[in-house]
């Protein structure tokens, strides 16, 4: 190879370094699901591409997956929960029996949530007083796994401030047999 060669591939390997680095920095970004809260979409250990760019360019919506900061008593850790709540959404759980059995429902704006994501009844409405307003630039988050998560039901935890609500899960990459976009996942 001769030393003009040697200085172009030397500076497209540059150029190449750098733009990975600036995708992964600042604009994707993987994670590693931690626990059971949001099975039974997302299992412990899945492997998630984050956009990180779509809050800062966009507002989180209802039904989104997001990567949330949790800097919350003795907790600093990133959670991946679903947004529930958008500022100025009126948050209510209510009690259904059943017979001898009882779950509660989740309301928003005084209309029933009809989640399909959910496998079970929901067994914990948290330590929150309801109804619950979420405030302006804070976001109500909850797991899939309504039973084993901790989340705004929390008032440990409260609605989160967009400033930690660090990107919105966009694609699974493992385990293999569940790859897909989340779009891809929700029609599942």
């Amino acid at each position: 190879m001769t030393e003009k060669k040697e200085i172009h591939w030397t500076i497209q390997l540059i150029m190449v370094v750098v733009f990975v680095f600036i995708l992964r920095t600042f604009i994707f970004g993987t994670i590693t699901v931690k626990g059971s809260s949001m099975e039974p979409n997302f299992h412990h250990g899945d492997f998630v591409i984050v956009n990180k760019l779509a809050y800062h360019v966009g507002e989180p919506q209802k039904g989104d997956i997001a990567i949330c900061w949790l800097d919350s008593g003795n907790r600093r850790e990133n959670i991946i929960k679903r947004v529930i709540g958008v500022p100025g959404d009126e948050i209510d759980m209510q009690i259904r029996e059943k017979g001898w059995e009882w779950e509660y429902v989740l309301y928003i704006n005084g209309e029933e949530q009809k989640e399909k994501y959910i496998a079970e009844a929901m067994q914990q409405a948290g330590t929150i007083k309801y109804p619950f307003v979420v405030e302006e630039g804070c976001y109500f988050v909850m797991g899939d796994n309504r039973n084993a998560s901790t989340d705004s039901r929390e008032a440990t935890v409260g609605a989160i401030p967009k400033e930690n609500i660090k990107g919105k899960v966009i694609f699974r990459i493992y385990p293999f047999d569940n790859v897909g976009t989340i779009k891809e996942m929700k029609e599942r």
